[in-house]
């Protein structure tokens, strides 16, 4: 029964984990949106832009919402969808 629970814990910490990873979409770069028109786009929708770079073909921002709280969002590189959002 106890193996059963140890791997049962280790199962959810593997998903846990999983769940976690950010895997935005590979496109050629001529086709992502410049730069200067993603962060145009993030400020039009309320959001203060305090880091933007670019991780494992994702935009990864750092921002403060109309609110005032940090979020972290990770975007497409091509479509700007949002891949992943992070409220601190």
């Amino acid at each position: 029964m106890l193996k059963a629970a140890v791997f049962a814990g280790a199962l959810g910490l593997s998903s846990a984990v999983f769940a976690m990873d950010v895997s935005c979409p590979v496109h050629p770069t001529a086709e992502w949106l410049k730069e200067s028109d993603a962060r145009a786009q993030i400020e039009a929708q309320g959001y203060k832009i305090a880091k933007f770079e670019i991780d494992d073909n994702c935009y990864e921002v750092e921002a403060y919402n109309k609110d005032g709280r940090k979020v972290e969002l990770n975007y497409d590189t091509k479509t700007l969808a949002v891949i992943r959002q992070k409220m601190e």
